[in-house]
Order: C-alpha cells, then structure tokens, then sequence
C-alpha cells in the first residue's frame, strides 16, 4: 500500500503540471498562478514533513492535529473566495464604464452620420 506522503506529493506535483499546462494554453491566468502555487507547495510541505502539523498544533494550542489542516483550507477558501469578489467587482465596474463608453461612441457616430447626409442633400 502507497504511504499517503507519496500520495500527497504525488497530488502536489501533479496540480503544478496541471497548473503550467492550463498557462501555455492560455487557458488559465497568469494572475491566479501565485496562488495555485501557494497550495501546492503548502501540500508539498505537509506531505514531506507531516510531523509539521503536529508542531503547529502545539504552537496554536489546538488539540486535534487534522483540525489545524481543516481549518487551513477552510480560511484559504474564504481568501480566494473574498479575492474573486473583489477582482469580479473591479471587472463589473470596467464592463459598466465600457458600455457607458462604447454608447457615446456610437451616439456621436450617429450624429455624424446625421450632419453627412443633411449636407449631401
């Protein structure tokens, strides 16, 4: 049976490859990479040196080790998760001052329009 530290290392490296290949397909980017990084080397950490949880728990004073890593990933979540609202409400805010923009743009050629046919009568 395969020790669940290769498990992990093997799902830490695995995520990276997946990571860079999404990058050179223009699939994924480049922005969100420090952060998918950020995981997989917090699973690489774990995974190589999983005594660190049991020093870190000592340290916070929790008394259930996994807790720590359940906690870890749920405060992750909720930063990601806080991250794409603001970047989405930024996206909102440029679509909105795009389509304000691109309405002026289409207002003025529409008045130009109407100046160029009233001088060719």
């Amino acid at each position: 049976m395969i020790d669940y530290t290769i498990t992990t290392a093997i799902l830490g490296v695995s995520t990276v490859v997946v990571i860079l290949f999404l990058i050179k397909k223009h699939a994924f980017y480049v922005r969100y990479t420090f952060w998918w990084f950020a995981v997989c080397a917090a699973i690489l950490v774990f995974s190589l040196f999983p005594r660190l949880s049991d020093v870190l728990v000592g340290h916070l004073g929790i008394s259930y080790p996994p807790a720590l890593l359940f906690f870890g990933a749920i405060l992750m979540l909720f930063i990601k998760t806080l991250f794409i609202d603001i970047d989405r409400s930024r996206q909102e805010v440029r679509i909105r001052r795009l389509i304000q923009r691109l309405a002026m743009l289409e207002a003025e050629m529409a008045g130009e329009r109407k100046t160029t046919v009233r001088e060719d009568r």
